[in-house]
């Protein structure tokens, strides 16, 4: 007779390796928080299995059979499933760290049918905020930003009386909003709230000097300038070396002409001589 325990050590095996494809659900937890993860709420559960591939590892399976409470456990991380109750088993990890990035997929059989999900668990980490002011042509405009946040913070304002209604742009780790201010509008400023803070940030906002649009007005004159002047510069020492070889030769001419004053004198004297010894 066969092992009954052994049967269903290969049956939890072989489930780890068939799934159902899932929308990815995106979880974000705090760097050494305690993590129970749980995909569904159902009675009279047959077995519960968690696929789990970390970043950089092969993946591993942790599972359990409700039947005879026989577990398989092939990942070496710490991370063990837990029940609350008979019909609610989770998996819990106990102290969050990056070791734990990754995807978790989790299977769970009972009597008429079965539910899987998958899960994306990734380490929070917090924005860059600021807000400032702008001038426009028509009204001020404040502006709050809250970049790089895992996961994305959430932005709102306060103390608005009768401005229009703020315009928010949201990406996945960035966040925009921008309020038109009216005139009879008091100190209005920007809330950020993300879950690695335990507490929401306020931030006041500034107006800003127009110094950056200054700069760009200004830098493709400054560029404009350099490369004439380096034109300038290159034609000025052009024309002092053309001086200086003109100078050069002027000078070698001299100097070729002195040489023939001097042997002049001498050749008419030979010349002399000669015309003597002729006689």
């Amino acid at each position: 007779m066969r092992d009954p325990i052994g049967g269903l050590a290969v049956i939890l095996t072989l489930l780890c390796q068939v799934w159902t494809q899932d929308s990815v659900l995106e979880l974000f937890f705090n760097k050494g928080s305690k993590v129970d993860l749980n995909c569904s709420h159902t009675t009279k559960l047959v077995y519960v299995i968690w696929k789990i591939k970390l970043e950089g590892q092969e993946e591993c399976c942790v599972g359990i059979s409700l039947n005879n409470g026989y577990q398989s456990n092939t990942c070496q991380v710490g991370m063990t499933l837990k029940n609350a109750s008979e019909s609610r088993y989770y998996l819990s990890i106990p102290e969050f760290s990056e070791r734990y990035v990754g995807l978790y997929k989790s299977e769970m059989a009972f009597d008429g049918g079965m539910h899987t999900c998958n899960i994306s668990v990734s380490i929070t980490v917090p924005p860059r905020i600021s807000s400032w002011l702008e001038t426009r042509e028509d009204g001020t405009l404040a502006v709050c930003k809250a970049e790089g946040g895992k996961p994305a913070a959430n932005v709102t304002w306060r103390h608005v009386c009768n401005s229009s209604p703020a315009e928010t742009t949201f990406a996945s780790s960035y966040v925009e909003s921008h309020l038109k201010l009216q005139e009879n509008d008091g100190n209005v400023t920007c809330v950020v709230k993300h879950p690695f803070w335990s507490e929401e940030k306020i931030l006041v906002p500034v107006r800003k000097t127009g110094l950056s649009s200054t700069i760009v007005y200004i830098l493709p004159v400054i560029c404009v300038l350099a490369v004439l002047a380096t034109f300038l510069l290159f034609i000025y020492k052009r024309h002092m070396l053309r001086r200086c070889v003109l100078s050069n030769h002027s000078t070698s001419k001299t100097e070729q002409t002195e040489t023939i004053e001097e042997v002049e004198p001498y050749a008419c004297y030979i010349q002399r001589v000669n015309s003597i010894y002729n006689s």
